[in-house]
Formats: structure tokens, C-alpha cells, sequence
């Protein structure tokens, strides 16, 4: 930005900021959303309700100094919403939200803004923070997985223990079987499962310990869940192109959408494995590329030439200048980030919206069924589609199986008193 540019919206927010004591706040301010990215009118939307803070603080007879989490909550939501504060001062909720959160990010980082204290009491932080040391160190499993089964824990314990000791000698089975059918009422078999498997880990992790937990995880209820039940939905080829052709690969958000979908459809990657991506990832001479999978498994893959002309373009012609080694970054603000899984999956979603297929493609995950479907039906062995989606277990790879109806007419059965 402009210094001329910069200069002036200083001086429109320094006149917002009137009340503020602390003027070297509304340059940090400005300064901290100009760096990332905003545009003018974004910053002088975000500075006025900063403004409109720092006046209902001045009616609190609080200072900047005192700005915390809970005042910011407090005013969020017993102000904003029934603001009178003078027509000068914007009360768009979403804006104050957004702008207050950039204030706070700021007066944490110059610790001048204490961070809320958690709700969870201490001893049960102690707890997740020494099961998630397990999680990471003795079983090797993902921030994501750890993430899930310490958010299961952390409610299991709450409902157990609240604010006493943990003291698992005390549970009775029957308490673990009254928190998984209240916890866990109206879910999915895989959800219910996935919160099953978080108990029985952490019983397991107290037993390393000493603790005498066979009879918990004894009465864990066994979950059904027919895992080759369902049918994978894949996309036409139809669909296929419809998809592809959603894009607009003469912006720079079109290249790297593109180049994304293309990751998920041409290698069947996962969304995280794509985000994680980096550029060092790529060998052009050899043509493959690393993937940093679940936990710290890391394979290499050849790199199909539709994927790699995608991926050229966007980095000639669209990734926008930044220090991250990430492949996909952020091009809107705050800029200078990565496109972490969320980008990722809004890319394809989008996209489908775009071209209708919204009701087809929720996810990414289709895209890679829709790989694995078209291998099976074109011949390939199921030990190389295994291998290239990275399955541990080929009884994984077999679902796909039921996608080739060819194949499979020739092998079934007459149905009983039809006629031959």
C-alpha cells in the first residue's frame, strides 16, 4: 500500500478512534490489516467498529488498556445488538466481529490482552494434554484424529468428573454406557464408532498407567456398521467435464481451483494431504510428487501431465507473491496464509454449484472414489489401486469392487424364479 494511501486512512481512523487513548493502537491496527491484504474500504469499515468499541468502552469507564476477551464478548453480545450509540458509529454485527477479532489477535501478540480462561477445569486440561502426548508419540496418529478423540474425552470427562479429581476407579460401567447413549443419541454408526474408539484408547492409555479399567472396556458397546454395505458414488464422465469445465482459468482463484480439483481427481488425494502440499514437494525432473499422508506416512507419486500443466499454470500465472512454502495459498484476505482444508473442499463445492452438480459433489471424497471407480472398471489390479490411494489394508480397496457392473453381471446369480 501507498504510504500516501496508508497516511490517509490513518487520518480517517484517527478521527473514528476520538475516544481511544492509546493512538499507537489505531496504527498497529491499521497497519496489521493493510499488511494482509484488505483493501481501503474494508479497513475503514473494520476501523469504524473498532471505534464503536472503544466509545462503549469509554461508557464503561474502561480504557484500550483494559480490553480483554470477555469485554469484547460482552459487547458483541449485549451491545451490538441493541446498539443507540451515535449514526458516526457502524454496529454491523459481522463487521465487529471480524474487526474485533483482528484487535484482539494484535493485543494478544503484544501481550496486552490476556486470552479467556478455558471453562475446562485445569485438571482435566492436564489430562487431554498428556493423553494427546500419547496420541502423538506412542500411537503416531494425525493432528486430526487427536483433535476428534480429545474433544470426545474433554466431554466425557466434563459429564464424569466436572470439576473433582479424575478418579477412574470410581466409574461404574454403567456410567460409561449412559454417556455414550445420551452423548451419542440420534448419530451415525460411524460417528458413534469414532467416539467409541476415543474411550477405548484413553482406558487403554490409564491401564499403561496402572489403573484397572478392563470392566470400562468391556461394557463399550459394540457398533454395526456394515462397511460394505453402501456403494461408492462416483461421477460420470459426463459430470466429470461439467466439473472441470466450472472453472474460470483466466483469474488467478480459477487457475489454483482448478489445479486443486485436478490434485483430488487425477491422484484421488485427500483434502488435508492436498493442503499440505508443498513446493519442494514437486520433482519436474523425475515428474512425482511427495504426499504427506495420515499421521507422518509419506509416499511419492507420479505425476500425471494434466495435473502438472494445472499446477504450472498456477504457479506462473496465479499464485500471488508470498513467503509461504505451501503450494495453495490464500488469495483473498488475510493474504499470506495457506489453503487449508477448508479452501480445499470450497474450491470443488463451488465449483459444482457453479455447474449443478451441487446435490452430486458435498465433498471431495467423490473425487476420489470416482479415481478408484474408473481404475476398477478399466482393469486395473486392486493391489496398484491400493497403492495408489494409499490404503493400508487392500480390504479397504475392495468396496470398489461393486462399482464395476459389467464385471460383475457376468458373475451373478439368476435371481430365483425368473426365467432363464
Amino acid at each position: 500500500m501507498r504510504r500516501s494511501a496508508r497516511a490517509k486512512q490513518f487520518r480517517a481512523a484517527n478521527a473514528l478512534f476520538a475516544d481511544a487513548s492509546d493512538q499507537s493502537c489505531v496504527r498497529d491496527y491499521i497497519q496489521y490489516l493493510a499488511l494482509r491484504g484488505y483493501a481501503a474500504k474494508t479497513i475503514s469499515r473494520y476501523s469504524a467498529s473498532v471505534a464503536h468499541f472503544t466509545h462503549w468502552l469509554a461508557g464503561q469507564h474502561l480504557s484500550v488498556d483494559d480490553i480483554d476477551e470477555d469485554s469484547i464478548e460482552r459487547f458483541l453480545s449485549e451491545h451490538v445488538s441493541d446498539c443507540r450509540c451515535a449514526a458516526r458509529r457502524t454496529h454491523v454485527p459481522a463487521d465487529c466481529g471480524t474487526a474485533l477479532r483482528h484487535l484482539s489477535a494484535i493485543l494478544m501478540a503484544e501481550g496486552r490482552c490476556a486470552p479467556r480462561q478455558s471453562l475446562v477445569p485445569h485438571l482435566i486440561v492436564t489430562e487431554l494434554a498428556d493423553f494427546d502426548r500419547y496420541l502423538a508419540n506412542v500411537r503416531g496418529l494425525a493432528v486430526a484424529t487427536r483433535s476428534g478423540r480429545l474433544r470426545h474425552l474433554r466431554d466425557f470427562l466434563l459429564a464424569q468428573f466436572g470439576t473433582r479429581s479424575l478418579q477412574l476407579d470410581l466409574l461404574k460401567p454403567a456410567d460409561v454406557v449412559d454417556f455414550m447413549m445420551s452423548y451419542t443419541a440420534g448419530w451415525a454408526p460411524a460417528s458413534i464408532k469414532q467416539t467409541n474408539n476415543s474411550l477405548r484408547s484413553y482406558f487403554g492409555f490409564r491401564a499403561i498407567q496402572g489403573d484397572e479399567v478392563r470392566s470400562l472396556v468391556a461394557c463399550l458397546p459394540p457398533i454395526v456398521e456394515w462397511r460394505l454395505a453402501g456403494l461408492p458414488q462416483l461421477l460420470s464422465p459426463q459430470e466429470i467435464d461439467q466439473l472441470l469445465g466450472a472453472f474460470d482459468q483466466q483469474t488467478a482463484t480459477g487457475k489454483r481451483d482448478y489445479a486443486i480439483t485436478r490434485c483430488l481427481l487425477d491422484l484421488g488425494l485427500r483434502r488435508a494431504e492436498v493442503a499440505r502440499l508443498q513446493l519442494e514437494d514437486i520433482d519436474w525432473r523425475s515428474g512425482t510428487l511427495r504426499i504427506r499422508g495420515k499421521a507422518t506416512r509419506v509416499d511419492m507419486l507420479p505425476l500425471p501431465g494434466t495435473t502438472a500443466r494445472a499446477i504450472a499454470a498456477y504457479l506462473q500465472d496465479g499464485r500471488p507473491a508470498t513467503s509461504r512454502r505451501e503450494l495453495f495459498v490464500r488469495h483473498r484476505p488475510p493474504v499470506n496464509g495457506s489453503a487449508g482444508p477448508d479452501i480445499i473442499r470450497n474450491a470443488v463445492r463451488y465449483a459444482a454449484k457453479r455447474c449443478g452438480l451441487e446435490l452430486r459433489v458435498r465433498g471431495t471424497h467423490i473425487l476420489r472414489h470416482t479415481l478408484a471407480g474408473r481404475l476398477v472398471q478399466s482393469g486395473a489390479r486392486f493391489k496398484e489401486i491400493a497403492d495408489l490411494l494409499r490404503h493400508r489394508s487392500l480390504d479397504t480397496t475392495t468396496i470398489y469392487a461393486k462399482v464395476d457392473l459389467p464385471a460383475l453381471s457376468h458373475v451373478a446369480l439368476q435371481w430365483p424364479g425368473e426365467k432363464a
